[in-house]
């Protein structure tokens, strides 16, 4: 028997899109990524995604202590909202599209492969962003990315490079809806991650996050990933080595050593508040050994 063609994607996944905030989380999360209000438009989306991932760190410090990532809401805003912590992807776009969904904007989520380090051979559909309809157009929104993705929403079906305020991104078509998504990188254009215009279920998503959560070929299984975007650029904390960037430009690297500076190094430049036991504050700078 033959499998189905692909689909276009009409319908949004129940379990992670269809979620309402009550006005009072509604107030709360836009307090915590330090906007007021905003209007169901390009502008206002653009707003949403530029300073949630200034004020919401990407980070995967759960998974190195050996914690479940529970997808389910409540867990998500007590983490992410009330106890000011970041998360990475699957956490961050999740409730960020319970937000946007809550806000009045129509959200459907994709699975995308990340092609960072130019794999030899296709990369798994490990990412979870979402697409946005909007005023008659179609975008694409990503507050969880670890790396330099765009800092603005992009119209899929527009391949002219935007400048989001560091550099120029863009979207390029490369198949049968499917779309690549590139920054230059000192001329040269660097792919960041794909996705297809395709619909995904609820289990697409778990088994997705399952996966890089706790399997030894994933490498949020084996390193400590912390990152936010800032004003002018990002900075980035990959086990205990920062970097700050000015742009997309590097111009400055420091080593964090592991214990006290660390802990107070994420919490200073990346405004995250730890409730790690004395147990899970020594796994987390403990080397896993290498299962595969």
């Amino acid at each position: 028997m033959g499998f189905p063609p692909l689909l276009s994607f009409t319908i949004l996944v129940s379990k992670y899109s269809d979620k309402m905030m009550k006005d009072s989380a509604i107030t709360k999360y836009l307090s915590r990524i330090k906007i007021n209000n905003c209007h169901t438009d390009l502008l206002g989306l653009t707003a949403l995604q530029e300073l949630h991932t200034i004020n919401i760190p990407f980070e995967n410090l759960d998974i190195i202590v050996g914690r479940k990532i529970d997808l389910n809401h409540d867990h998500l805003f007590k983490k992410i909202i009330s106890q000011k912590r970041g998360g990475y992807c699957f956490e961050l776009n999740i409730l960020y599209a319970e937000l946007l969904k809550s806000l009045g904007f129509s959200t459907k989520p994709i699975l995308c492969r990340v092609w960072l380090s130019n794999p030899k051979n296709i990369p798994p559909r490990t990412h979870l962003a979402h697409l946005v309809d909007l005023e008659g157009r179609t975008y694409i929104t990503d507050v969880g990315f670890g790396g330099l993705i765009s800092r603005v929403p992009l119209d899929i079906n527009v391949s002219t490079p935007v400048n989001d305020q560091v550099g120029m991104v863009r979207i390029l078509p490369f198949a049968d809806q499917q779309f690549m998504i590139q920054r230059l990188v000192e001329q040269v254009w660097m792919d960041q991650y794909s996705f297809e215009k395709v619909i995904i279920s609820e289990e697409d998503i778990e088994v997705s996050n399952y996966y890089m959560s706790s399997h030894p070929k994933s490498h949020f299984y084996y390193h400590r990933f912390v990152g936010r975007n800032t004003a002018d650029g990002r900075i980035g904390l990959f086990n205990n080595k920062m970097s700050i960037r000015k742009g997309i430009k590097v111009f400055d690297k420091k080593r964090v050593d592991y214990g006290q500076e660390w802990i107070e190094t994420i919490k200073r430049e990346f405004l995250i508040n730890l409730d790690f036991s004395k147990k899970e504050l020594k796994l987390l700078f403990e080397e896993k050994e290498h299962l595969i």
